[in-house]
């Protein structure tokens, strides 16, 4: 009896033994299984989907207009205001230009539907050898071969000042291997060039001194110091070649906000108003005239702005009906002249090269507006001068400036302005072409006349 008690006591403890063991067996299991799946979400799932160029999406059945912008930006400058202003009811198009700061996704939903947001450029600029480094609307950069190229890589390593600020918009020094940017705090930043003096893009981003609630900048091309844009739309420019030094107010005859400035290829400066609207100052001398309203205004919504080789603008495009920032390219070589998506370009001009009108140095400068310090380092025997074409082009270029500067100073000696220079010059371009192929003839009727070295001595001209 004493010997069953005891079998029976020891079959009772082995079962406990064995449930207690199962316990927790299955208990580690759960563990592991948790452990397994937060690591596949932590370093595949995750890091996948922040990588996505389609940002992906949470629910917020709160969204609104308002809470879109406060959560999307530090604080409301021109921009952001004129943006509410333009396209305050498409939340979907806002969410998608504005980035969120501290957060690595950009996500936002209208009502209880969320909504992917697609990645697109907000500001670009082409770099002397001839990529094209971008701002996207997540803040970050992004850099691809050309404009023409599909592929965009990126974000660039240190895209963001302290690893938390979207970018706005992003510049060279007039040294062509300083990048300059400007965040969504409205504070300056700078990435210096490489020890040996080559432009480094992928350095973190320094803090400039004194550069504070601003939101864009470019180069003044004749004194080349440093005019920038602040948050309220307002004009501001150094006294010296040191851009830590203090902002000073440019007073002008703008008699608007504005958020961005270019100069056109004939010298001309450009302008984007608070409505988005491009605009041509009236005289070459932009500090003293005004902007050009009879002419009025490029048909479309334009972003951000950047020539091409051909001397037609890309523009940045709103396109509130996809949601989106569009580039696209204009038809003429006229401010005014229509926009049109970039894919219609690239199967037109298939079969037949782009006219050469601008070098890419032409182009970075309209872009920032000078390059003087570059040009200072720059070998004068420059091996671009020894292709014919690119010489000839820069001559015209040079010969039109000279042009420019004589028909100002003849509008400010007579004090009228009764002189528009961008007609004079298209009028002289056509008839330097006129001229051209008329020498071309000539010469070649010449070149059967057995008396021609004779006529070209005589007419020293048509030679």
């Amino acid at each position: 009896m004493t010997l069953l008690n005891s079998n029976k006591l020891n079959n009772t403890n082995n079962t406990k033994k064995d449930n207690l063991f199962q316990s927790l067996i299955n208990f580690g299991t759960i563990i592991i299984f948790v452990i397994i799946v937060f690591l596949v979400y932590k370093y595949l799932i995750e890091d996948n989907y922040n990588n996505l160029r389609l940002e992906g999406f949470t629910e917020n059945n709160n969204a609104t207009l308002t809470n879109v912008i406060n959560n999307k930006s530090s604080s409301n400058t021109i921009y952001e205001n004129s943006l509410q202003t333009l396209y305050g009811n498409n939340i979907r198009l806002m969410c998608g230009i504005l980035p969120t700061i501290g957060n690595k996704t950009n996500v936002c939903s209208v009502g209880n539907e969320p909504f992917v947001i697609y990645q697109f450029p907000i500001h670009i600029i082409k770099l002397i050898d001839g990529k094209i480094i971008a701002v996207f609307n997540d803040g970050r950069l992004y850099l691809k071969d050309s404009m023409t190229s599909t592929i965009w890589s990126g974000p660039i390593t240190n895209s963001l000042p302290n690893d938390i600020i979207p970018l706005r918009m992003i510049t060279l020094s007039t040294d062509l291997v300083t990048l300059l940017g400007i965040g969504y705090d409205n504070i300056l930043y700078i990435k210096a060039p490489d020890n040996s003096g080559n432009l480094n893009i992928t350095t973190p981003w320094v803090q400039v001194p004194n550069n504070s609630n601003v939101i864009y900048i470019l180069f003044d091309m004749v004194t080349n110091y440093m005019i920038s844009i602040d948050i309220n739309g307002k004009l501001f420019t150094k006294t010296s070649f040191d851009i830590t030094t203090i902002n000073q107010e440019l007073v002008s005859n703008i008699n608007r906000p504005i958020l961005r400035l270019y100069y056109d290829l004939n010298g001309y400066m450009l302008l984007i108003d608070n409505k988005f609207d491009l605009y041509q100052f009236t005289d070459i001398n932009w500090k003293t005239s005004a902007i050009n309203v009879l002419r009025g205004a490029n048909s479309s919504k334009i972003q951000d702005l950047l020539y091409d080789n051909d001397g037609k603008m890309y523009g940045l495009v709103f396109n509130p009906d996809s949601f989106i920032i569009q580039i696209m390219k204009q038809t003429e070589i006229f401010y005014l002249s229509d926009f049109f998506p970039i894919d219609l370009h690239l199967t037109s001009n298939t079969s037949t090269p782009p006219d050469f009108v601008m070098s890419d140095q032409d182009i970075i400068k309209c872009k920032i507006g000078s390059i003087e310090e570059y040009l200072s380092m720059t070998d004068a025997d420059d091996p671009s001068d020894d292709d014919p074409n690119f010489a000839y082009q820069k001559q015209i270029i040079e010969s039109q400036a000279k042009l420019r500067n004589f028909c100002a100073t003849r509008s400010v000696t007579s004090g009228t302005n009764n002189y528009d220079n961008y007609d004079l010059l298209a009028s002289v371009d056509n008839n330097n072409d006129k001229i051209k192929q008329l020498k071309e003839i000539i010469n070649n009727l010449i070149s059967y006349e057995p008396t021609g070295s004779a006529i070209k001595e005589k007419y020293p001209i048509i030679a």
